[in-house]
């Protein structure tokens, strides 16, 4: 334990007998704060935390991780020690991303971290506040060892997001369940997490530095799924308020939901149930096939009608967006039953509801009016892939006992 670590620790007792709590009285909470041109927000957070660790009688310590920060970020941290608040702040040089820098963070927070001691992370924009902390260590003491900050249960809630990248969200979160669940989790990309210091020791014991070691926003699936066989995972809802961001979004929507899949295909060969990626690729390779030979079928029949079945079978062979769209869907059927006899049905039936889905999108792409009745059954799709994604099947890790 170096001496930071003991000073901060030993003054657990005089903090818990101030507030009279019954909170183990060596425990000490490290707050991770990744943050990178963050000089209009990281003042108010820090004083927030400091407010709510007060509050609740939290012994603590912040370290912010500058990723190579443009503005005066880490100065305006550092200044803040001079008030009181308990904060460290390192730097990397230059820039060097979401993933280098929780990994940083991660790791100097558990190689100085007392047992029992926490970890936090958190994004340093505002949009996630402390204030969830408290119940989320309270799930700790109930014995999980990773608890999310999630989006998707009862009383979660988004603020300020467009609907599209809402609904862009919920999806990515349902196929991930779907290829592979982690019991507990249904928000796999949050960063608002408390972490039990065992589970993140284990993770770089096990993995090195290949415990983190995606760039992007997608670190966050990479952690979860590194620790899937040994944390029992957990979550309380929050509101992530993102109307409260003092800048623009850095993330990228579709180059991050391709870096899931990455992920998907890093860990695959881990854990105690392989995820079979030639039957999800033949998958999603067929469904996308079946959309867009629906889509050919419907522009070479779109003034077809009013004929005699011979003449109307001669009529649509001699058009090229039917012969392709029939190519299309001959290829996609081929390779459904390739799927259907090597993927399980709870897994390949919801991916062959969501060809439904990507139909409907394309058609108001392309500027066809598609009726409410067609849009409801997207939405009736979307809740069942929901649904059999978050109810699917996941190793059991049990949360511990006192």
């Amino acid at each position: 334990m170096n001496g930071r670590g003991d000073i901060v620790r030993d003054s657990a007792a005089q903090a818990h007998a101030r507030h009279g709590t019954t909170k183990p009285m060596d425990r000490v909470i490290h707050w991770v704060l990744p943050a990178y041109n963050e000089s209009a927000s990281i003042a108010d957070l820090l004083d927030r935390i400091a407010e709510v660790s007060n509050q609740h009688g939290l012994v603590y310590d912040i370290l912010v991780v500058d990723d190579g920060s443009a503005d005066d970020t880490g100065e305006i941290a550092s200044r803040k020690a001079d008030s009181g608040v308990p904060v460290r702040v390192v730097r990397n040089e230059p820039n060097r991303g979401l993933g280098f820098t929780i990994r940083r963070g991660l790791r100097e927070s558990s190689e100085t971290a007392g047992p029992d001691d926490i970890i936090i992370t958190m994004d340093a924009d505002l949009t996630q506040d402390p204030i969830y902390v408290p119940s989320m260590l309270a799930k700790i003491d109930d014995g999980y060892d990773v608890v999310v900050a999630s989006r998707y249960r009862r009383g979660s809630g988004v603020e300020g997001l467009s609907g599209l990248r809402t609904l862009l969200s919920y999806g990515a979160s349902a196929l991930i369940a779907l290829v592979r669940p982690i019991r507990g989790l249904r928000d796999y990309s949050c960063g608002f997490r408390a972490y039990r210091v065992a589970a993140v020791r284990r993770g770089f014991q096990e993995f090195g530095d290949d415990f983190i070691s995606e760039r992007g926003f997608a670190c966050m699936l990479e952690i979860a799924q590194r620790l899937r066989d040994v944390a029992a995972f957990t979550e309380v809802p929050f509101v992530l308020r993102y109307d409260a961001k003092r800048k623009e979004s850095a993330i990228k929507i579709v180059p991050t939901i391709g870096a899931y899949f990455r992920v998907i295909a890093k860990v695959a060969g881990s854990g105690r149930k392989r995820v079979p990626l030639a039957p999800l690729a033949f998958a999603f390779t067929s469904v996308f096939l079946g959309a867009f030979g629906q889509v050919f079928l419907r522009m070479g029949a779109q003034d077809l009608g009013g004929m005699q079945a011979r003449q109307l079978l001669l009529d649509a062979i001699q058009r090229p967006e039917i012969l392709v769209g029939l190519g299309l869907y001959a290829m996609s059927s081929v390779l459904w039953l390739g799927v259907l006899s090597r993927l399980e049905l709870s897994v390949a039936y919801p991916l062959g509801a969501s060809g439904y889905v990507l139909v409907v999108v394309l058609a108001a792409l392309s500027g066809e009016s598609v009726p409410l009745l067609r849009w409801a059954g997207v939405a009736l799709i979307v809740l069942g892939v929901l649904l059999v994604g978050w109810l699917g099947a996941a190793p059991t890790v049990e949360p511990r006992r006192a």
